[in-house]
This record gives structure tokens, C-alpha cells and sequence, in this order.
């Protein structure tokens, strides 16, 4: 299809002439418009059947779509839209500044690399030298001055002998939580 055809069609600068030799320019002026083509120079569609062979009256009466004008030995064209003749008082408003995301730095996990270091250090500090000897909560008991280890599962139990375990003796709990301290390193790590 033409594009300078297709164009005039939708400007509405085509004559019936044109559009009864082009079927495609037809249709798309029928479903656009609601022109007809006429049938002696083009054959209808069966739902135009009906609208066709019934007599239309000899004086036009106004019809219900109003944008339609008919011209007299060719097909309806719809009329061109008017023209305004001052710009519109609405200004589009300025768009807003396009913001780049900022490229990854390197302390964009620092904070889990600081904190599995931190608990890393906790822990092994704990172990092998015992922070027994920074909290000094045990009192009355022998084995108090003996056992400086916390144990992780007592320590809201600081002033109880249980809480308190020989150095050098790696548990459950304390393996867990170097366990969790180097996950933390790694992911740091691998995010920087």
C-alpha cells in the first residue's frame, strides 16, 4: 500500500474515485469513517448486504453520525478537523532530571564483612583465651577461676558456674557461631 495514499486517506483528501480502486484503502476508510464504498464499482461485504438492498429515501435526512458528509456520485468523506488558531495555554511542564545510579563502591559490604570479622574474633578470643577474664561475674564457686570460657547457650547466666567452660574445648555452639562469623566474612567478601 501507498503510504501518500494511506496518508490522504486519513486527512480525509481522498475522492470515492480513489478509494473504489484500492480495496485495502476501502476497508480501512469503511472501518475508520464508516464510508461505503458503491457497490456498482465495488462489491459490499455481506454484513453491508442488508443496509444495501433496502431503498433509501430520496431526501437525506440528517443522519446520527454527524461527522459524516456525504458528497453527491461518491462516497461519505469525513470532514477535516478544525484548525486552532492559537497554540494551547498549557505548556508541558519540564521533565525532571534523569538520576544515574551511582556505581557499586567498595564498602558496599563492609558491614557484613565488619560484623563476621568482629564475631569471628569474639569467638576465637573466647576459645583460646577466655572472656572470663574481661567479665569477671563468677563468684563462689572453685571452678569459677579455672573454667574463663563462655558458654554461647548460658550466657544469660554469667553469674552461674555453667555458664563458664576450660579453654581450648570447641562445643557445638562455638562452632556454629564461628561457623556463622565466616559466612558473614565470605558474603563481605564476595560483595565487595
Amino acid at each position: 500500500m501507498d503510504k501518500e495514499r494511506l496518508r490522504r486517506l486519513l486527512d480525509g483528501d481522498i475522492d470515492a474515485g480513489q478509494l473504489a480502486n484500492d480495496g485495502v484503502l476501502a476497508s480501512i476508510a469503511d472501518r475508520v469513517y464508516g464510508i461505503k464504498v458503491d457497490p456498482a464499482i465495488r462489491p459490499t461485504k455481506p454484513r453491508d448486504a442488508l443496509a444495501i438492498s433496502q431503498d433509501a429515501p430520496e431526501s437525506p435526512e440528517p443522519a446520527a453520525n454527524m461527522l459524516v458528509e456525504v458528497i453527491p456520485g461518491g462516497a461519505p468523506v469525513a470532514p477535516a478537523a478544525p484548525m486552532l488558531d492559537a497554540p494551547l495555554p498549557i505548556d508541558p511542564a519540564p521533565l525532571p532530571p534523569v538520576v544515574k545510579p551511582e556505581p557499586a563502591t567498595s564498602n558496599r559490604g563492609s558491614g557484613g564483612l565488619m560484623l563476621g570479622l568482629l564475631g569471628l574474633a569474639l569467638v576465637l578470643v573466647n576459645m583460646y583465651w577466655g572472656l572470663g577474664n574481661v567479665i569477671d561475674a563468677c563468684s563462689g564457686h572453685v571452678s569459677c577461676s579455672t573454667s574463663l570460657k563462655l558458654n554461647w547457650l548460658e550466657v544469660y547466666r554469667t553469674s552461674d558456674h555453667i555458664a563458664w567452660g576450660p579453654t581450648g574445648v570447641w562445643g557445638i555452639p562455638d562452632m556454629v557461631a564461628a561457623g556463622a562469623s565466616g559466612v558473614l566474612v565470605l558474603l563481605g567478601l564476595r560483595r565487595r
